[in-house]
């Protein structure tokens, strides 16, 4: 699941501007298309006051797992309310296009939408607030980490939006024997990370990492984003202001770039993305690699890797720098009620059971069907679960650990254009680009994008 392309964020640019001048979806009250009523163990109002209403999920990825267990368990949810949803799967590249053009300018296609937590601060305009419904509901985000409750208030301290049904943090994955036979365990430091990947480099015929430094819908970014905020630096400070181009930003960015120049990295890495990285993991043909959660699945199935690396898997929380704590990037996907929706009170009854940590368990200890098997949870009561972490190679818990201090991109409706200035600048520094200038200017490059 990449992010978007250059020409796709001008496509929302424009879209923006259209919402901006026609005006917004004209708004009702959630909580007033509410039934009353007793509830279920999963909290949907029962005796059916919403039989027979069909729902549209405008969504993307069908393949996911847990988008596809999801899709299957849904039988359950029509049995206990006689609502039917149907999940609308629009390609990935023309999925924000889509999220604007039925938020912002206002279709009454869909009932619910899915996005992932960047393009919140764009598709909220056309979204309903759901604090009232949680309210009324009993229910709150309180058991999401903070980086999914970040997410879920797009841009907005005031008001939630989205409900998190999706999400993993970001880690580093190794060959355990590998690092076995070296004595060692995995770095806490970037420091020690370079001892250990030159180590690695001298001992063995694989390249010590797979980076991930080409242009490729922001996937080059968020080893980089880690470093960054791990150092105390930032995309933005307070104020505003670009916030890279400090000796904290320089000396995060230096320590990326260094992977590639000091030859851990494959040279050829300059141009892959996410997927050329982990599969060269996924071959044997690189050591480690810095990737998402859900990314074990893959990862340990002999189905999709070569067998000796699915038995060999180990995974870490990411290094960061000594004295600091280390923030890394958290990512999620929410999902939230359209405004121009007629049937807003069925819509609501499918997001508290979508949402619901009972819903989400079932699907991580259900192992039954690889094509639906995931090992992310996004509640922490799950991911501290001893059950869902004894089916799942302990992973929600490590996923909890990290999440504690994570943080996802800054919600604003520049960021498709921020983030392929960001994309941009850190390939040229991996072609060779000097840093300290290249970051320079980017920082007026962006300071430009946000004053227009």
């Amino acid at each position: 699941m990449t992010r978007f392309r250059k020409a796709g964020a001008l496509a929302v640019s424009a879209l923006l501007v259209l919402s901006g001048c026609a005006g917004a979806p004209a708004r009702t009250d959630l909580v007033s298309q509410l039934r009353s009523g007793p509830v279920d163990e999963l909290g949907l109002v029962t005796g059916k006051p919403y039989d027979g209403t069909r729902l549209r999920l405008l969504s993307c990825c069908k393949t996911a797992a847990q988008f596809s267990a999801l899709q299957k368990r849904t039988a359950d949810f029509t049995a206990r309310t006689g609502i039917t949803v149907e999940w609308a799967n629009i390609p990935y590249e023309s999925y924000l296009q889509k999220i604007v053009a039925e938020s912002a300018v206002g279709g009454g296609t869909y009932d619910l939408v899915v996005w992932p937590d960047a393009y919140g601060a764009s598709a909220k305009v056309g979204l309903q607030p759901l604090d009232g419904a949680l309210a009324r509901s009993g229910l709150s985000i309180d058991d999401f980490p903070p980086p999914f409750q970040q997410a879920a208030r797009a841009g907005d301290k005031d008001a939630v939006y989205g409900i998190p049904f999706r999400g993993f943090s970001y880690n580093y994955f190794y060959r355990r024997s590998e690092f076995q036979k070296l004595g060692m365990t995995p770095a806490r430091t970037w420091a020690e990370l370079d001892g250990q990947l030159e180590k690695l480099r001298t001992a063995q015929d694989k390249y010590p990492v797979a980076g991930q430094y080409g242009r490729s819908g922001g996937q080059n970014l968020y080893t980089w984003l880690s470093m960054l905020w791990s150092n105390g630096a930032d995309v933005f400070d307070a104020a505003g202001e670009p916030a890279f181009a400090t000796p904290a930003g320089i000396e995060a960015t230096e320590q990326y770039i260094s992977m590639l120049r000091r030859g851990h990295s494959p040279p050829e890495s300059t141009n892959w993305s996410e997927t050329d990285s982990t599969q060269s993991f996924e071959q044997g043909r690189s050591a480690s690699v810095f990737t998402w959660a859900w990314q074990m699945d893959d990862f340990t199935d002999p189905e999709k890797v070569k067998p000796e690396v699915s038995q060999d898997i180990g995974v870490a929380p990411m290094p960061g720098w000594p004295g600091r704590t280390t923030v890394s990037y958290g990512f999620t996907w929410l999902m939230g009620v359209l405004d121009t929706s007629e049937h807003q009170g069925a819509a609501w009854e499918y997001l508290k059971w979508v949402t619901h940590p009972k819903t989400e368990r079932a699907i991580a200890l259900d192992k039954s069907d690889p094509k639906t098997g995931n090992s992310i949870v996004a509640h922490t009561s799950n991911m501290l679960d001893p059950e869902v972490n004894a089916a799942n190679f302990g992973l929600p818990r490590l996923q909890e650990s990290s999440l504690r201090t994570a943080r996802t991109v800054p919600m604003t409706i520049d960021w498709p254009q921020i983030q392929d200035a960001l994309e941009v600048a850190v390939n040229e520094m991996a072609h060779g680009a000097a840093v300290p200038a290249r970051l320079a200017a980017l920082s007026g490059e962006i300071r430009d994008l946000v004053r227009r």
